[in-house]
């Protein structure tokens, strides 16, 4: 197992519960500590005696729902009309997506439950193709109009119940300057090199990193789970084209999603 680098384990000697804490900051924000300590609770408290692919779904949605709760509540804060996201703005769908294993697990099992054995096998290849396009790209050269989400319809995300952390807290307070940065090559070439994010609220992004790190840290520090960042589109073609015992074998603490760990980060830089 891990060592336990940043989480510590505080037990009750009079019932023999558990709780979880951060052995130090992880980020400068208290509030962001209590988040991903929180979750952190959360992931140890969902493998009980031990990790299950099912319970590994189950928690990955519970964390979906929990991000968007906390988004929603953040954004709430917002003067009325100041988000300028609304539905069928996908400018923010074209680059690589970072996502932990649980979540990948997620949206595979999503997919095995919503497609018919056809439409999963031509989505499949489809993820296949996208796959060797994107290989061994960089993050800003990802950031493309060439480059959808192989998720995205018609300007529409069709895993929205199940899409990613990262993407429920995606927020812009202009969309005109979003789609400038994407469609035009000099503005696109400016904001990759200046490595920034565009205007949105930051508190959301914020609150989806701390949920991310608190879920990768008690997995991984608390029962062993290889919880590398993953690349969405190579994870989702390892589950779909790659050998059927990959889940099973990370349940077991293997390494297995190891082809499609993300080496790069998005070309935005938030705190």
């Amino acid at each position: 197992m891990t060592a336990r680098l940043h989480l510590r384990v505080i037990r009750d000697g009079a019932t023999g519960g558990e709780a979880v804490g951060l052995a130090a900051p992880v980020f400068d924000q208290d509030w962001q500590n209590e988040i991903a300590a929180g979750a952190a609770n959360t992931a140890h408290a969902a493998c009980g005696g031990e990790p299950t692919l099912a319970g590994m779904v189950t928690l990955a949605r519970d964390m979906m729902a929990a991000t968007s709760r906390l988004s929603d509540a953040l954004l709430a804060r917002a003067p009325a009309g100041a988000v300028a996201c609304t539905a069928g703005c996908d400018h923010c769908c074209y680059q690589s997506v970072g996502v932990t294993p649980p979540e990948a697990l997620a949206i595979f099992d999503h997919l095995s439950h919503t497609r018919s054995d056809d439409e999963l096998a031509r989505f499949a290849a489809q993820v296949g193709t996208r796959r060797a396009e994107t290989r061994g790209l960089s993050a800003a050269e990802r950031f493309s109009p060439a480059h959808p989400c192989v998720f995205l319809e018609a300007g529409r995300c069709t895993i929205y119940d199940v899409r990613p952390l990262s993407c429920r807290a995606m927020n812009s307070l202009d969309a005109s300057e979003c789609q400038r940065r994407l469609r035009d090559p000099e503005a696109r070439a400016a904001f990759v090199a200046a490595g920034l994010g565009g205007h949105s609220f930051l508190e959301p992004i914020q609150a989806s990193h701390a949920v991310s790190a608190g879920l990768q840290l008690g997995l991984s520090e608390l029962h062993g789970l290889d919880m590398r960042p993953l690349d969405l589109i190579g994870a989702m073609d390892l589950l779909l084209n790659g050998p059927a015992e990959i889940p099973d074998a990370w349940i077991d603490g293997e390494p297995s999603f190891q082809a499609s760990y993300s080496l790069n980060r998005n070309p935005r830089r938030v705190p």
